[in-house]
């Protein structure tokens, strides 16, 4: 739950992680699978620390701004978006640093989201095609190929699949990609939690609240996790009981 691990960073002491220097402005936080690390962004670069806090250390060195770092489901390795090359691509380290690889080289903006229960795709979200979609390129490389190929989703993104792969979890809309800091909205154009079996074709739109339903995440028990404003107009975690949010 990339999004939802933002809450992480009030656990530990921000003081700590840099030997008791103050630092301000970290971002993008990403828990491992374990719960034993967190990487985020710091001064473009990406930092690794202990969930239990202490000194961070620097990932990468880049020239590029890094961002969106995402762990592999079997812990080994991290991807993340740099703009080494001006635009955003996709690229993949081994967790505790080592040799990146450049994955993506279109002209697009490129920032992944999610793995394969495998760890042998990455899904991310790019603005290639005159709009954002969803893609998925493998971790050795290769030539990215969209999502739902059979059925076209406008603006698909915050891609999620369940364990057995027999569902994508995401959302189509503008105001999650775009807006989701805008509070208090309410309309037609906010986003809803979907899913769509590739295998079968089905398509389901899982909530209907008129605010905002997003960032939607799954577990190893399959388990769904999503954010939604609707209590009290402020992001909480929720789940579906017997399709009940």
């Amino acid at each position: 739950m990339k999004k939802a691990i933002l809450l992480t960073i009030s656990l530990f002491s921000i003081a700590g992680l840099f030997a008791g220097e103050e630092v301000r402005f970290l971002s993008d936080p990403a828990l491992s699978p374990d719960g034993r690390k967190i990487v985020f962004i710091f001064e473009t670069d990406l930092w690794e620390v202990s969930s239990d806090g202490g000194t961070a250390y620097r990932l990468t060195g880049m020239t590029g701004n890094e961002s969106s770092p995402c762990f592999s489901p079997d812990g080994r390795w991290l991807s993340f978006s740099s703009t080494q090359n001006g635009n955003a691509d996709v690229y993949v380290m081994p967790v505790g640093g080592g040799k990146t690889l450049q994955l993506t080289y279109h002209e697009g903006n490129d920032y992944p989201e999610s793995w394969s229960w495998d760890s042998k795709m990455i899904y991310f979200t790019s603005d290639r095609n005159n709009t954002f979609g969803s893609y998925q390129v493998s971790v050795s490389g290769g030539t990215p190929e969209r999502l739902f190929s059979d059925n076209y989703f406008n603006q698909a993104h915050s891609i999620v699949s369940s364990p057995d792969g027999s569902l994508f979890y995401f959302t189509t809309s503008w105001e999650s990609y775009m807006f989701p800091q805008r509070k208090r909205y309410v309309g037609e154009n906010n986003p809803d939690i979907e899913c769509y079996n590739p295998r079968t074709g089905e398509y389901k739109r899982l909530t209907t609240w008129q605010g905002k339903d997003l960032w939607p995440s799954a577990d190893r028990n399959g388990m769904l996790y999503f954010a939604s404003d609707e209590y009290n107009n402020e992001y909480n975690l929720y789940t579906l009981e017997n399709g009940e949010k």
